[in-house]
This record gives structure tokens, sequence and C-alpha cells, in this order.
């Protein structure tokens, strides 16, 4: 599963290309320890950014994925667009999951649960009201498909 290897993400511009080019060849589920790997990498908000924007072209996301973007989603001490930015990812992602799934918008991994306790947590926090905003879109595409 696991055929993509980025490099060195210090070399950033090389990985943004093999985000786009694996996107645009619908391979991004065959790199999701990749993918992962740039989720944790703290040192550049672009591959972050790129990776977090890339997750609803996973056709099968893994748990591991989805909870790589949910902690991103949840961390206080991240500026707030990548916050909103995953919380969009996790919407389109788990909604488009949750149209295919017949039975409701949770799945066998219990992905979409946890990804909606989440979401409500933050909801029922003092948050920015744009990220307010963000969860309450995420959470409808999730239950709506």
């Amino acid at each position: 599963m696991e055929n993509a290897d980025f490099g060195n993400l210090r070399d950033w511009g090389n990985v943004l290309e093999k985000i786009e080019e694996l996107s645009k060849a619908g391979k991004l589920g065959d790199c999701q320890h990749e993918l992962i790997r740039v989720l944790r990498y703290n040192d550049n908000w672009r591959l972050r950014e790129a990776a977090i924007m890339a997750l609803p072209g996973v056709v099968k996301p893994s748990p591991s994925l989805i909870d790589e973007v949910l902690a991103i989603m949840m961390r206080e001490d991240l500026y707030c667009e990548v916050r909103i930015l995953a919380a969009d990812a996790l919407g389109r992602t788990l909604g488009n999951h949750s149209k295919k799934v017949r039975g409701g918008p949770d799945n066998p991994d219990g992905m979409t649960g946890k990804v909606l306790d989440g979401m409500k947590h933050l909801l029922d926090d003092p948050q920015p009201p744009i990220l307010h905003k963000a969860l309450r879109e995420s959470v409808s595409r999730i239950l709506n498909g």
C-alpha cells in the first residue's frame, strides 16, 4: 500500500509536487503513512496545509490519517486557519463517505463518531466565531452527506 516516499520534507517543493501528482492520479490512498508524516511535520505550514487539503482525495482514509487531521483541528496552539482547513477536510471526507455508506453517517471504524465528538467539544467551548462556523458546516456535511 505504501509505495510513495516523499523524501526529505525540508525539500518542500518536491513534496508539494508529489502530493499534487498523486492527487491527480487518484493514488493518495497509497501514501497515507507519508501524508501522516507530513501532517506531523511542524516546520512547514505549506506542507501541512497541502496534506490537509488533499484528505478529501483519499478514497479510503485510514483511521490514523483521520486521527492526525482531527488532532490538528483540536490543537488550540495552532493558527485558526489551519484548524478551519482541518474541519473542512474532515467534513468533506466523512460527508463523502456517509453518502456511500447506508445506515447513517457512522462507519465501521468509528471515525465519524470520533470526529463528530471532537467537533461538538469545540462547539461547546469558546472558539473564534469563524471556526465555529466551519465546524457547524462540517457537522452538517457529515450528517447530511
